[in-house]
């Protein structure tokens, strides 16, 4: 059956809003749309047109919804619109369709098709994206964003979490991909998978890794490193490139056991039976290269041992 009247949209506001929440804690939800059914036996509500559900400073717009008291979950699909306070921060998302599960702890939301949301300092787009409390995940990663930490990557596949202070958990698979960018240089990280942990303010990228550096001021100065692994420290500044690690800088190739690189000054350091090789230049003709060590060569590399 069919209610069409604002009085009938009302009454089953207010059934949603006394049954449709967790039994220990009823929380208010309501649920309007231009055209209603409602299964007394099964809880089962099917909307349509102007579709809004709102709940805990959630507000989630669409064409089609449903919403079940009985299993406190509803499904909105078609252009669908959540924006609103989520754990405490702005939430601004579009999808094709969501799906809500209010029996979870403070809320959990998949969102499925050209997901294109905004969640405190953090903006994904994604092929599905799911949250639930301060806990994340997403697949088919196309671009994360987390402004407070000024970079961007792609992936296969993401989850963490957050809290009052940012990001603080992210671990990501796949094809990934991380860039930074600031006034001074362009940054870019490959490798198979990463992960970040504010508590050690570092992020790590490991399998088949490589980052390339590139000043701004003078695109001929890059440095480009390959290794098994790649530890980013964001208080110290610095990047610490291990296993069969590798750099071209400034016409010259060195290969060490570790290195570590501080892309703010360009000192590259080699560890670990260092070898280096420079390309001599004379005359406008390059003569062959000859290997150097480490501890000959100036302008920032040393060897160690």
């Amino acid at each position: 059956m069919a209610f069409r009247t604002k009085l009938f949209i009302c009454v089953a506001f207010l059934t949603l809003s006394t049954t449709f929440a967790a039994a220990e804690e009823r929380v208010p939800t309501s649920l309007t749309a231009e055209v209603m059914d409602y299964d007394v036996e099964t809880g089962e509500f099917m909307a349509q047109g102007s579709v809004k559900l709102k709940r805990e400073g959630v507000t989630i717009e669409s064409a089609y919804g449903s919403a079940n008291t009985q299993t406190q979950k509803a499904r909105m699909w078609d252009k669908v619109h959540a924006y609103g306070k989520y754990n405490g921060e702005n939430l601004d998302a579009k999808c094709a369709q969501l799906d809500a599960d209010f029996a979870v702890d403070g809320g959990e939301y998949i969102m499925t098709g050209n997901v294109d949301a905004t969640f405190g300092a953090r903006v994904l787009r994604s092929d599905m994206a799911k949250l639930a409390g301060q806990k994340f995940a997403a697949e088919n990663v196309r671009h994360f964003e987390d402004k407070s930490r000024n970079f961007v990557l792609t992936c296969s596949t993401i989850t963490g979490d957050y809290d009052g202070e940012g990001l603080r958990v992210a671990d990501g698979v796949g094809k990934v991909v991380v860039t930074q960018d600031d006034k001074d240089k362009n940054s870019k990280l490959w490798c198979n998978s990463f992960a970040y942990r504010r508590e050690q303010d570092r992020l790590t990228g490991s399998g088949n890794a490589r980052i390339l550096v590139t000043q701004k001021a003078d695109k001929n100065k890059v440095t480009d490193i390959h290794c098994d692994t790649v530890t980013y420290s964001f208080k110290a500044g610095s990047v610490t490139a291990s296993g069969n690690a590798r750099a071209v800088q400034d016409g010259r190739r060195v290969n060490a056991k570790n290195l570590i690189y501080y892309p703010e000054s360009g000192k590259l350091e080699a560890k670990g039976k260092p070898t280096i090789t420079v390309d001599l230049v004379q005359s406008g003709k390059k003569s062959p290269s000859r290997p150097s060590r480490a501890g000959n060569v100036r302008r920032g590399t040393r060897g160690g041992k």
